[in-house]
């Protein structure tokens, strides 16, 4: 999925708006998050988006993958692994 697709699919939702004020672009996300095949772990894309997350970039992360879930592309598996539907 590139950030075009992803931004369209989110199109008339808040969370493309969410992900800006998180600091999150739509490019990193769709090739970060939306098109790994196994779940991803809100340490992993924290770890691939910031380098060395602290407690805040770790929230700010779940906070991100919350609203991807809330909007039906993503499925929480645990409280701090998602899977892509």
């Amino acid at each position: 999925m590139s950030g075009e697709e992803l931004s369209a699919r989110l199109a008339g939702s808040e969370v493309p708006s969410l992900m800006a004020k998180l600091g999150f672009s739509a490019d990193f996300v769709a090739k970060n998050v939306m098109s790994s095949a196994a779940p991803v772990t809100v340490a992993q894309i924290a770890m691939l988006w910031m380098g060395m997350p602290n407690k805040h970039d770790r929230k700010r992360t779940r906070d991100m993958l919350e609203s991807l879930a809330g909007a039906g592309l993503l499925k929480r598996l645990d409280p701090d692994t998602y899977g892509v539907l």
